[in-house]
């Protein structure tokens, strides 16, 4: 199994511009619609988006603490988080943002590499990626700007809320074979998945010393121009195995401290997906299509073609297509296995 931390989708900030904007500790959902509209101006824009991601729907939906998908009651019943007001609340707190003039104007089309380059040379001030994308983002910002992952702003009074991550990102299945050939590649997966700072751990990420990385003065590797091709990026063995992940950002400790600090404040907060580990046959087979309805339900909204009323409509055609089979069927498996 592939170990992944708990964050899962997170606001990155450019820290300066937020900072120069007004951003400060315990902020609230009106403080960041205030920071956001002062820090855009001109062709810069505090919010980035990349096609797909809803506006950052994510992260604004569990910063009002709504439910992550689905959430379960204590006498075991699945509700889906669509349905929660605060979940309405949120695409209309993000249909605000975007009528505010925050958003990059190609929110809704624009890709997420390409918004990733808006991002480093600070056309956005922010942009939606994963919590493990910390390390490109230090490595690539060095020398341009300060990238940081946002605390979640407070609605109504009520601390905000993160999205948290599965913790798995997958796993791998070995086929039947001989023993000696099982064994063999059990071998090779042990030597894939060795611990942070051992020989074998600096091999498979950076590969070989005085070739594809130098020693900085600290002792941390920094990648050659070979090692910034031949990488465990291109060469992706790290999704075959991979020891538990540590927080490191090779030459970089100001940046890990500050992770760190994140990390203690907003893991508390995390807003967990309820159907995670469960099985649903009507998921299964619809739940690509039933998602689609409802996510291109918040892009219109937030983008400002359909009205905020139009969610309500959404929310009962995604039940009645399939979302209250989905529920009951995530009751049962959760039913069996607790």
């Amino acid at each position: 199994m592939l170990e992944r931390p708990l964050p899962g989708s997170t606001l990155w900030l450019n820290q300066g511009m937020f900072t120069d904007a007004g951003m400060k500790e315990g902020w609230t959902s009106e403080d960041f619609a205030a920071v956001a509209k002062r820090a855009t101006g001109g062709r810069t824009y505090a919010l980035g988006a990349a096609n797909g991601s809803l506006f950052g729907n994510a992260v604004h939906s569990a910063a009002h603490n709504a439910p992550q998908n689905w959430t379960v009651t204590e006498d075991g019943t699945f509700r889906p988080g669509c349905a929660d007001e605060r979940y309405k609340a949120a695409i209309a707190f993000q249909a605000q943002l975007r009528k505010n003039g925050s958003y990059h104007p190609d929110a809704t089309s624009i890709s997420q590499i390409d918004l990733t380059t808006l991002f480093y040379n600070g056309t956005v001030g922010s942009m939606q990626d994963g919590f493990g994308a910390y390390l490109p983002k230090y490595r690539e910002s060095r020398g341009k700007l300060t990238p940081a992952a946002a605390l979640p702003y407070s609605v109504d009074g009520t601390p905000g809320g993160i999205v948290a991550a599965r913790r798995s990102f997958g796993y791998t299945v070995l086929k039947t074979a001989k023993k000696e050939r099982i064994e063999m590649l059990l071998r090779v997966l042990d030597f894939l998945a060795a611990p942070f700072g051992s020989k074998e751990w600096e091999l498979v990420h950076y590969g070989v010393e005085g070739t594809h990385f130098t020693r900085a003065k600290d002792g941390s590797p920094e990648p050659t121009e070979l090692g910034e091709v031949e990488n465990n990026t291109n060469l992706p063995l790290k999704y075959l195995a991979e020891g538990p992940q540590v927080l490191f950002v090779p030459g970089m400790p100001e940046a890990v401290r500050a992770l760190h600090a994140w990390q203690r404040e907003v893991v508390p907060h995390a807003v967990r997906d309820a159907s995670f580990g469960l099985q649903s046959r009507t998921r299964n087979a619809q739940g690509t299509t039933l998602k689609a309805l409802l996510d291109d339900t918040v892009t219109g909204i937030v983008a400002g073609r359909l009205p905020l009323s139009e969610w309500d409509a959404t929310v009962k055609k995604w039940r009645a297509r399939g979302g209250d089979r989905m529920a009951g069927e995530l009751a049962k498996d959760y039913a069996a296995n607790t």
